[in-house]
Order: C-alpha cells, then structure tokens, then sequence
C-alpha cells in the first residue's frame, strides 16, 4: 500500500511539489516505449503492429520549482511536457500540455493556479489495478468505450486547493469557462478524497463540465478502494458518466490484484465489466452517428522486471469481448472509424517495452 500511495502522489500530484528544506529547480521525467501487436483492431479482421511511446505510462518531462518563503509557506511551480518517445513529437497540442501552474504551498495545503490534474484522475487512477497504479497507458480497459471516465483528466484555467491531515487528502478544483457575458457555461467543477491508512486506501470523486455553449453537461464519478497483505494489493472500482443533453450513461467496474514475486518481479491482472445505455453515439465523426445500448468484458496482466529502480522492462497481454454498440465505440477510438454492419467483436493485443525514469 505504501508503494500506492507514493506512485499516485507522483503521477497525480495531489501534493504537485514535495517541500524541501531549500528552494530550487529539479529536471524529471520518464521515457516509455514499447512494440504492440493487436488483433482485430478495426472489428474488421485487420490486425496491427507498431512501436507505440507510452505503453505504460505517458512518456514526459518537466521542471519543478520550490522556493522557501519562511515560517512553512514555499512559492511552487510545475511545467510538464508530454513526448512521443515513438516520433520525438510533443503531445497534447501543447509544449507543457501535461501541467503547467504556479502557486503556495504550506502546513494549510496547497493553492495553485493554471492547466492541473483533476481530482476524479487523482483519485480515480490510485485504484487502476495494473502495473502498480501506473495503469496500462496503452489500450488500458478503463479506455473501454472511449477515453471518457476521467473528464479529460486536466483542467485549464483551474484553480487547485489540496490538503493532507494524517490519513485524509482532499483535493477542490475549478476551472473557469471564459466566456463572455457568463460565470457558468465552459466551466468545471470537481472534488475528491482520499483516505488512506495502514493498508486500506479508500477513494471517492466527482468533477462536472458544462459545454461552451451551455447546451451539455457531462457528470462523471469515481469509487475505489484497495487493500494490502503480505504482498500482495487487491484492488476494486466503478466509474461512471452521464451527459445530460443526450441522456447518454457510461459505466464500467473492475477488480484486480498485483503482487510481488520477487524484489525485482511483480505481476499484476485485472478484470472489467463496461456498458453503455441511452442515445450514445460515435465521437469524433464529422456527423455522429447513434450506437446505442452495449456491454463489453476485457482482462489484461502485466508483468514487470526491474533492471534497477529506474529501469523496468514489462510485458502486457489483454483481451476485449465488445457487444452492440460499444463495438462502434472501440472500433472508432482505436482505428479511427466505427465498424459498421458488426454485433460483436474479440480483440487481443500483446506488448513488450522498457520505461526509465530520470
């Protein structure tokens, strides 16, 4: 449990910049690439192999800062880039596109400002049960149906409050929408708490986004828990959206369990249940089209051999069953376009990769 917590303070960065008796300036990051067969990738029998960056874990780097203030207050910043570790291209559309704010931290928490993690991604992914917390970047199944359960993950324009007090962390966001002649359209609003001690972690969270133009609201949540013995953690969540304009609700749930083979080995697996009701339709056609109700069951293990403690090869192998219209769903997000005319559809992929940290 302790290795938990740790990975999701830094991946999710809840605490953004540890306080240190001085001020300076730290280079971080992490390079992860891996080659990935996938079977039936289109629905259509057409299989896939590429070299993809991120295959556990998002490829990236960054700079934190920490000044010392006096009497426990530090001025704070962050900047973090994702990259391409396939292609060298930066992702996100964005040079720091993964986080980039500035604030105060002190014993009362902290208060930043700027595009931050939300608190649904914070809590939500403590409880991804695969390669200890990191989850399986990618073709994870939380990305069942699309990658919806985390709002988007970050927030522009936001406006973070964190807070530790012994095994409680909680965490406020906002982002403000910037339109004109409105407080409310554009805007996000989330929320979430962490309680983790011994070897229970429990984890609850919520973040809400009103469209541009007022017309959608999508509204997703996060429930989670995990507990460690010898070791071994055992992992169990539900997440879930609904979008008002449509009616449209997405849900999935999984349990899972890692475990330490040796020092440098640990195996972990997990299984997922999606589904899908209401007026879904595809997302990123010009003109979308309605895929309706849907269920879908996916497994995946990873195991992972530590070379040194910055250094881990891994091989991933999972496997997706889709039914009705959450076959759209994933044939669309994975290959680009909906399978038309298919009810069902298997898809396996295997993955072998390196990542280091620096």
């Amino acid at each position: 449990m302790k290795k938990t917590a740790s990975l999701w303070l830094l991946t999710a960065g809840l605490l953004p910049v540890a306080a240190h008796a001085q001020s300076g300036v730290t280079l971080y990051g992490i390079v992860s690439s891996a080659v990935r067969y996938t079977s039936n990738i289109d629905g259509l029998h057409n299989d896939q192999a590429a070299l993809v960056s991120g295959g556990m874990v998002g490829s990236r780097f960054g700079l934190k800062g920490d000044e010392d203030l006096g009497g426990g207050n530090h001025a704070i910043f962050q900047l973090e880039a994702g990259i391409g570790s396939d292609d060298g291209r930066l992702a996100y559309n964005s040079f720091f596109g993964r986080q980039a704010f500035v604030g105060l931290s002190g014993d009362w928490g902290s208060l930043t400002l700027g595009r931050q993690y939300n608190a649904l991604n914070n809590v939500g992914w403590t409880f991804n049960p695969l390669s200890k917390g990191w989850g399986n970047f990618w073709s994870d199944p939380v990305y069942l149906g699309g990658d919806i359960f985390y709002q988007d993950y970050r927030v522009n324009n936001s406006v973070v409050y964190k807070h530790t007090s012994g095994p409680l962390t909680v965490q406020l966001d906002y982002g403000i929408g910037e339109q004109p002649g409105t407080l409310a359209r554009g805007t996000t609003l989330g929320g979430g708490v962490l309680y983790q001690q011994g070897p229970l972690a429990l984890g609850v969270a919520y973040d809400q986004r009103k469209q541009d133009d007022g017309g959608n609201t999508r509204r997703n949540y996060s429930v989670g828990g995990s507990y460690a013995f010898g070791n071994a953690t055992a992992y169990i969540g539900h997440m879930g959206q609904h979008e008002s304009a449509s009616n449209a609700r997405h849900g999935i749930a999984f349990v899972g369990m890692g475990y330490q083979l040796t020092p440098a080995l640990h195996l972990s697996g997990a299984y997922y249940r999606y589904w899908q009701r209401g007026n879904v339709t595809t997302q990123f056609q010009d003109t979308p089209a309605l895929l309706g109700s849907g269920n879908a069951d996916a497994v995946a293990a990873v195991l992972d051999y530590s070379l040194s403690k910055r250094t881990v090869l891994y091989v991933e192998a999972d496997a997706v069953w889709a039914r009705d219209g959450v076959v759209g769903r994933e044939t669309e997000y994975w290959a680009g376009a909906p399978a038309a005319g298919v009810d069902s559809m298997t898809r396996v992929g295997v993955m072998v990769g390196m990542r280091h940290h620096f």
